[in-house]
């Protein structure tokens, strides 16, 4: 079993390895092979955070495979391997993928600013909200959304860049609120992680605990802000691993996964917005586990 220290040292490297991809791609002259270098960069790294519970596809298209409704190409989509993809393009491995399938996808941006922000949302939040069908007769699920329950888990969404033209937090977070203002909370991001930033995630403002995904429309935007370079990536992989935790595709056995993070990782300084203080029951540790979702 890996130590503590033998995982911080993995997220140290993986640190290192999307900032130097960020600057070594710098010099390239085509803006298509820069954000190819870096996504690729980024598959690599959330591969290996994820590689017990999805497949990673690059620039995927998310397509019903009955109706041929469109839910859009994804950056990154990380799907069940378990379900086959109806459709492998033959020259570079590309997917047309079911959302049946599909666990979470992830726009991938070199530098975040308003616009770019806006687009990369608008463009999870249809995946968010398409139907998976139960493809047999197995386990019955009820999860909550704003309008009432589902009989399957959603698929999940969440932004990551490399850098933000707004080093504040505050003026990246009313940027999302802005954009989430009279849309849905299951259209939400989960999750949008700027690697020199921060994570920034929803919370509860009565209590201050973090919730892994939106669903009364009364959460409240935060941020873990990052005091070292690997705390971002700290943050995204736990929150990841936890939706992955309650992740059942229909048609397949529901079971609860075991994705852990070991305590004691930073995930960075808490930044709550006004009105909102952190539970009282928080360690002095910023540790993933007591600190993001809830007293284990």
């Amino acid at each position: 079993m890996q130590s503590t220290l033998d995982i911080l040292d993995g997220f140290l490297r993986d640190a290192v390895l999307l900032n130097d991809t960020f600057k070594e791609t710098s010099a390239l002259r085509h803006p298509t092979d820069q954000g190819n270098e870096r996504e690729h960069a980024f598959r690599t790294v959330v591969g290996k955070y994820m590689k017990r519970h999805a497949k990673v596809y690059k620039r995927a298209g998310v397509e019903d495979s009955s109706t041929r409704e469109w839910f859009r190409q994804q950056d990154v989509v990380l799907a069940d391997p378990r379900v086959e993809p109806h459709r492998i393009l033959k020259d570079d491995g590309r997917v047309y993928i079911d959302p049946s399938a599909v666990h979470t996808v992830l726009e991938v941006k070199s530098v975040l600013n308003k616009t770019v922000l806006e687009t990369a949302m608008e463009s999870i939040a249809d995946v968010q909200t398409a139907p998976r069908r139960r493809q047999a007769d197995v386990h019955h699920v009820r999860f909550p959304i704003s309008t009432g329950q589902l009989e399957y888990i959603p698929v999940s969404g969440g932004v990551f860049a490399y850098s933000s033209t707004s080093k504040r937090t505050r003026t990246v977070s009313r940027w999302i609120e802005a954009w989430c203002q009279g849309r849905s909370p299951e259209q939400w991001p989960k999750f949008v992680t700027i690697a020199d930033l921060g994570h920034f995630e929803w919370c509860d403002p009565e209590t201050g605990s973090c919730v892994p995904w939106p669903c009364k429309g009364t959460e409240v935007l935060m941020c873990f802000q990052a005091k070292r370079p690997h705390h971002p990536l700290v943050a995204m992989s736990a929150h990841l691993n936890y939706l992955s935790r309650l992740w059942w595709v229909p048609g397949t056995e529901f079971r609860l996964g075991d994705a852990t993070i070991a305590h004691g990782l930073s995930v960075g300084e808490p930044i709550y917005p006004s009105g909102v203080t952190a539970p009282p029951d928080t360690c002095n540790h910023p540790c993933v586990e007591c600190q993001r979702f809830g007293p284990s």
